[in-house]
């Protein structure tokens, strides 16, 4: 029973998070990025149809069919109207609101044109499923819950238009039968359709992450930070100011893991990244650069200002050791830190920062390790 009752809780959990996922704004913004050009192209394709359908008016009753000719036209219209008011953003209000009013425009001229078709009444109640075959595709774009309102208030305005006295005369308890065969198939299709998009939103975002981010310290890997970093060193040419490189090294960093694995080695890493965390603030760019390499860019920060954040960032991994077993065993490492600092009125040049940083960092080794050494740019020589 426990475990019916924790199985029943997690699928009641997965459901609130597909629903908050798929009414959130990161996930709205794929869906138009993937479905906008999908939508203008069955917009226009349902528009065509609207004009094509005047060839069925004629079937049923070539007298009649020229007096609706224009609510055929006028239908074709509404649609256009719909995809001219989607064709920048599809989340637009207006063509939101198109969304909503077209179907529905369109469903009351088709009401009003088998009033004056002669039979109409008896050969378009077909036609209304033709709503729940047009309408799901022309909302894929939008949030599950607006599909399923436009479904159900297309699958309610006939009935009542009759009730307001516009009508053909039709059977309500055909139409009921028709709309209540579809309706259900097609919210349960929209909800898999929606599912399987999730399924493809979340492996995208896993697999996105995965190739900015290193594995291990779930930092950004280098490729994310060259070109990140040069975006940033632009933003910090445009404001003004300076914008400081760190360039970390843990000490001796081979002989832990040749004295205990590379397995401690790997606890070394995430225990020395964690402490860069303490010290950085959530905006700076922290990335592993190789190995036990680690860079970060902090943005509006001069050489003095850099070099007090390196001291505090040796200080923090010098004095926290790393637990390294069940027994209470730690191990205490140190790094060295170089910096360089790029000024905005210098040329963006990242490969250059880097280098003078890394030679900043062979100095600190050199002089005796745990220590922070500040570059001389060719600007302050």
């Amino acid at each position: 029973m426990a475990g019916h009752d924790v199985r029943w809780g997690e699928m009641i959990h997965g459901a609130r998070i597909f629903l908050t996922t798929t009414h959130g704004a990161i996930y709205l913004a794929a869906k138009r990025a993937d479905f906008s050009e999908f939508t203008r192209g069955t917009l226009l394709v349902t528009a065509l149809f609207m004009i094509t359908a005047i060839a069925w008016d004629f079937a049923i009753d070539p007298v009649n069919a020229r007096r609706v000719i224009w609510l055929r036209c006028l239908e074709s219209a509404l649609v256009l109207l719909w995809a001219l008011a989607s064709w920048r953003n599809v989340h637009a209000p207006m063509a939101r609101a198109l969304a909503i009013l077209g179907p529905l425009g369109v469903e009351a001229t088709f009401v009003h044109v088998l009033g004056v078709l002669d039979q109409g009444a008896s050969f378009g109640m077909g036609g209304f499923l033709y709503f729940f075959i047009f309408v799901p595709f022309l909302t894929l774009v939008q949030p599950l819950a607006f599909s399923v309102a436009v479904l159900v208030l297309i699958a309610v305005c006939p009935p009542i238009l009759g009730a307001c006295g516009v009508t053909a005369d039709l059977d309500w308890w055909v139409y009921a039968a028709y709309i209540g065969l579809v309706i259900g198939p097609v919210m349960l299709i929209l909800l898999m359709f929606e599912y399987l998009y999730w399924t493809v939103f979340r492996y995208r975002e896993q697999v996105e992450v995965q190739a900015v981010t290193d594995g291990l310290t779930r930092l950004a890997n280098r490729r994310y930070f060259m070109a990140e970093a040069a975006a940033r060193l632009g933003r910090q040419n445009a404001r003004g100011g300076a914008a400081s490189l760190l360039f970390i090294d843990i000490d001796r960093f081979k002989a832990v893991n040749d004295a205990h694995g590379h397995a401690i080695g790997d606890q070394v890493l995430t225990h020395v990244v964690a402490r860069l965390r303490q010290v950085l603030r959530d905006g700076d760019l922290i990335a592993r650069y190789g190995g036990e390499e680690f860079v970060a860019l902090l943005s509006d920060t001069d050489t003095e200002r850099a070099v007090a954040v390196a001291e505090r960032i040796r200080q923090a991994v010098r004095t926290a050791p790393c637990d390294i077993n069940a027994c209470g065993q730690s191990l205490t490492s140190t790094v060295s830190i170089g910096i360089a600092t790029h000024r905005a009125e210098q040329p963006i040049d990242l490969d250059r920062l880097i280098v003078d940083a890394d030679h900043a960092v062979y100095e600190a080794k050199r002089t005796g390790r745990d220590r922070v050494v500040a570059a001389v740019t060719q600007a302050q020589a």
